[in-house]
């Protein structure tokens, strides 16, 4: 199978179980290829952003796993990322092992996700934690949207510069 310039199919086949209408805007090096990406579930209508990372193994396992009987030596603990339908991951996001991302929820930028993120909410922080519904959230954001009807990154800039700065820039 070819996949030059086709991320998502390169993930396909490193074992990243990835859904329909995706955006995979992350390096496909993020994904921690030389270890356990068999280990990722993406649904469907996925955005991660550009620089998460995501996380399938504890590598601390490193500094003692010579004490351990029966350590292999490529560790000993692993555990799933499932990332659910409609969810966006926000930029410079990691994810650790054994999290499930529910349906319909938001990673905020710059999180560290070290537990599961319930269904429809809004999550954030290092580590992250609940900011609110994602009902609560679609308000908010409703409020402090821009009113668009762009259909081209030129009449975008044209819309934005006239509403931010009025002139076209």
């Amino acid at each position: 199978m070819l996949c030059r310039g086709d991320k998502i199919a390169y993930l396909r086949r490193r074992g990243v179980r990835i859904g329909a209408r995706c955006d995979i805007l992350t390096s496909a090096a993020n994904f921690h290829l030389g270890s356990e990406p068999y280990l990722i579930e993406i649904g469907d209508e996925v955005t991660l952003s550009k620089d998460v990372n995501l996380i399938t193994h504890d590598g601390s396992s490193r500094v003692f796993r010579g004490r351990i009987e029966g350590s292999c030596r490529y560790g000993n603990r692993f555990a799933p990322i499932i990332i659910k339908d409609r969810c966006f991951i926000g930029t410079q996001t990691l994810i650790l092992p054994g999290v499930t991302i529910g349906p319909d929820s938001v990673v905020g930028a710059g999180s560290i996700v070290t537990r599961d993120v319930p269904p429809n909410t809004v999550y954030a922080g290092v580590p992250a934690k609940f900011i609110c519904s994602l009902d609560e959230y679609i308000e908010k954001y409703r409020e402090r949207m821009v009113p668009l009807s762009a259909t081209s990154r030129e009449e975008l800039r044209r819309q934005l510069t006239l509403h931010f700065w009025g002139e076209e820039r």
